[in-house]
């Protein structure tokens, strides 16, 4: 399951390259939601008690990790920040947030492993972008994209500590919902929905939209029933890697030696800290005595 979030999620940066080539960026958004969220409100409406959610927690969720997290995002790119500062903050940054909100809030205890390894993966992804960084400029607008990674790592949180035991197909509808309602106004006040329909756009959006606004966001749900906040959030420091694997064989971008070895320390770090979380599934075997079992002896009755 943490393979395909990464791989999945990896993907929506590629389609979103295609996408905001042919529409605003949150015109875009809203024609991803608008797509999206029949399909995920049908299957939510096939949970029996779907009514017993916390329905306005969910929703609350669904304004920060879908509004705020992807609106904020891609504003802060269309007004020009650099795609790298870019990832540097929406990927790298946020799970060292996610991890320090958890930890604040008294929802885990992080150990002095972790934030190593964070920081490992942290450095992995800053190295990776070390070629393009030199051209970055951080103006007024990074404003924004910090404030997506804000959204994402409060909404991560909230998620896992309100949230957690709704059913997953509840809270991906309750959460497209809550984004579309978030965005679409702001896209209409600011002149975003006018574009030019194409194949390419749709085809861009349906991605976006249906594998993953729902597959996507279900398995973040999904995943974080199972782990920690900070272990979910850690899977984002291996996004780089594969989206930059998915632009060399996609759109034929060079990947260099500086950016491969960053990656590839980003990558390690996230395998060093999933497997803590597979390790504690494992405890809830049946429990087995550690006594050793008495020697067997060979026993001969006397004769006599």
């Amino acid at each position: 399951m943490p393979i395909a979030f990464i791989v999945l999620w990896s993907s929506g940066y590629i389609a979103a390259k295609f996408g905001v080539d042919a529409a605003p960026a949150l015109g875009l958004l809203t024609l991803r939601f608008a797509l999206a969220v029949p399909v995920a409100v049908v299957l939510a409406l096939r949970v029996p008690d779907w009514r017993r959610a916390p329905l306005a927690r969910l929703a609350l969720v669904g304004v920060l990790l879908q509004g705020v997290q992807f609106g904020a995002a891609y504003s802060g790119l269309a007004l020009g920040v650099h795609p790298a500062l870019g990832s540097l903050v929406m990927l790298g940054l946020s799970p060292v947030v996610t991890t320090a909100l958890s930890a604040w809030t008294g929802a885990e205890r992080v150990g002095r492993r972790t934030w190593a390894l964070l920081a490992l993966g942290v450095l992995g992804v800053a190295v990776s972008l070390v070629p393009t960084l030199g051209e970055a400029d951080a103006g007024p607008a990074i404003g924004l994209v910090v404030l997506g990674m804000l959204g994402l790592a409060g909404g991560t949180v909230l998620q896992k500590r309100w949230v957690g035991k709704a059913d997953p197909r509840v809270s991906v509808a309750t959460q497209l919902v809550a984004g579309l309602v978030v965005l679409a106004p702001i896209a209409l006040a600011g002149g975003q929905l006018s574009f030019q329909p194409s194949a390419e756009l749709f085809l861009s959006a349906a991605w976006l939209a249906w594998p993953l606004s729902i597959g996507g966001t279900w398995l973040l749900v999904a995943l974080l029933h199972r782990h920690d906040a900070s272990i979910v959030g850690a899977l984002l420091l291996a996004v780089p890697a594969v989206t930059a694997l998915m632009s060399v064989a996609i759109l034929g971008d060079a990947l260099g030696p500086v950016s491969a070895l960053g990656l590839a320390v980003a990558t390690a770090a996230v395998a060093k800290l999933v497997r803590p979380a597979r390790r504690e599934r494992s405890a809830y075997r049946p429990w087995r005595s550690q006594v050793a079992p008495a020697r067997r002896t060979s026993y001969t009755p006397d004769p006599r």
